[in-house]
């Protein structure tokens, strides 16, 4: 009989609700049993939302972000993430792998999903309309993990090398006997466009403004996203005004701590779900706390914001007075004064068990991002005027000024507000490889705090730097002869 292991499945059902092994052996049950009533199907969605948890915020961001050059490390960062900082990684390092693992994990649970789910006998329609929803979700959330992994270990979509470029090994069912060689990025992004097109046709949940599941807005988020990667402008735009009418921005502060505070607000399309009895992720690096330093405890991050960083943002910007904390620190026992930390991730109140912790749920859809599509998108589509039209809505109604520019120095200030908006969610490393940058790190707050030397505080990276593609774990090549390197 065909067994489904379920060892890691049933760890990540304990979100929303266990596992029941009475009925079956302790390390495996069996495919039919596995799939009966609407209840196994809920379960196993569970599953999948569950490890939507895994797969965001914390240990899925601090590498990219890290990476990039919105930071400094501190002398007491303890070379975490040092070798991200330096750009000296190699195949084997761990959170790499991490990220690499888990999303796969999370594919696989889709997989189990969508072709299993149809073996279950529904009552009626309205079953028939719930199976479908979930089916949908799933659909969707592996179109989610793939292009997550699209964008860290492949080149940036190229429509004219996409044919040839090295995707991810695309898997769709089941094997683990299986070796899949890679796909080409053409073919991922295929893949990752025909999920989405199935959970539109399968979904049916209305949009609603943070909402802990996919909805058919988030279709249209992630779908719009995936077409500014593309290139596909027009229809990355139009994706997103739909969003932009839905879901408004925050314009106080109160509003705007509130989103990343308690994880609401009307432009929070989706958070990942977490709760006291289930947490993980947190977000200290950017701001923990240290009890044991001084007399009565200190601020002592791992990194902090280069003061180029800080200077981006005008002091009516709402987003500074809360993305940013200003406060002194203690770092390997050098004090830092008036030192701007990132507050963006300051711990949710009913998630905390201890007064310094830092969990907050993943928001992986924010009608920000709409607006900054919607900019970026026209501007290289050859609208300027919708382009800054759309630029300054998003910037004035976070406190900032209305800009005027035009050409080079519009899409600059653009790619300045992807900064301002989404500093520490990852985005960075992102934008500079989809528009073929480079950068120098530059300008930090206090030298004296700082860790300093080779590749670090000084460091500059061409736009042709191999390690803005990371490569594919060496466990999974050396397990997987068929997966070509990225790397020579």
């Amino acid at each position: 009989m065909k067994k489904l292991i379920i060892g890691t499945l049933c760890s990540a059902l304990t979100l929303f609700s266990a596992c029941d092994l009475d009925k079956f052996p302790t390390d495996s049950i069996a495919q039919g049993e596995a799939w009966q009533t609407l209840d196994d199907a809920e379960n196993f969605r569970n599953g999948i939302y569950s490890y939507l948890q895994v797969v965001s915020g914390g240990r899925n961001v601090y590498p990219q972000e890290f990476q990039s050059d919105l930071y400094n490390a501190l002398a007491g960062f303890g070379n975490n993430y040092g070798d991200m900082h330096r750009w000296n990684f190699t195949a084997s390092q761990y959170d790499i792998e991490y990220i690499w693992q888990y999303n796969y994990v999370c594919i696989n649970n889709c997989n189990n999903i969508i072709n299993n789910i149809d073996n279950i006998a529904l009552a009626d329609a309205d079953e028939q309309a719930q199976a479908n929803n979930i089916k949908g979700e799933a659909y969707l959330m592996r179109a989610y993990c793939y292009h997550t992994l699209a964008l860290r270990f492949a080149k940036d979509y190229d429509p004219a090398t996409a044919a040839s470029d090295l995707g991810l090994p695309l898997v769709l069912v089941g094997d683990p006997n299986g070796k899949p060689a890679r796909a080409t990025l053409e073919e991922t992004y295929q893949q990752i466009k025909s999920d989405i097109a199935q959970a539109r046709q399968l979904m049916t949940a209305a949009g609603e403004a943070n909402s802990y599941y996919f909805t058919t807005d988030v279709i249209d988020a992630l779908e719009a996203r995936v077409h500014l990667y593309m290139h596909n402008y027009s229809e990355a735009i139009s994706l997103s005004q739909g969003i932009i009418a839905k879901y408004p921005l925050a314009s106080t502060v109160d509003d705007l701590k509130n989103v990343f505070l308690v994880d609401a607000g009307s432009e929070v399309l989706m958070r990942v779900f977490m709760s006291t009895d289930d947490r993980t992720n947190e977000m200290a690096d950017f701001l923990s706390f240290n009890t044991a330093s001084g007399e009565n405890g200190a601020y002592d991050p791992y990194f902090v914001p280069s003061q180029w960083v800080i200077d981006l943002y005008e002091d009516s910007d709402i987003r500074k007075q809360v993305y940013f904390l200003q406060d002194d620190l203690v770092t390997n026992g050098i004090e830092g004064h008036d030192i701007y930390m990132l507050n963006k991730f300051p711990g949710n109140p009913d998630l905390k068990l201890t007064t310094y912790e830092y969990y907050n749920m993943w928001k992986p859809f924010r009608s920000a991002e709409s607006y900054l599509v919607v900019a970026e998108a026209a501007y290289l589509n050859g609208d300027e005027s919708t382009s800054l039209n759309v630029l300054n809505q998003l910037r004035t109604q976070r406190g900032a000024s209305a800009l005027s520019v035009n050409g080079g120095a519009l899409f600059q200030s653009i790619k300045d507000e992807w900064i301002r908006e989404y500093i520490g969610e990852g985005q960075r490393l992102e934008g500079l490889k989809r528009w073929g940058d480079g950068f120098t790190r530059h300008d930090p707050q206090d030298e004296t705090i700082l860790s300093t030397g080779t590749g670090m505080e000084t460091l500059s990276v061409t736009s042709d730097d191999i390690r803005f593609v990371w490569e594919i774990p060496a466990n999974d090549q050396n397990a997987n002869q068929n997966l070509e390197p990225n790397w020579d």
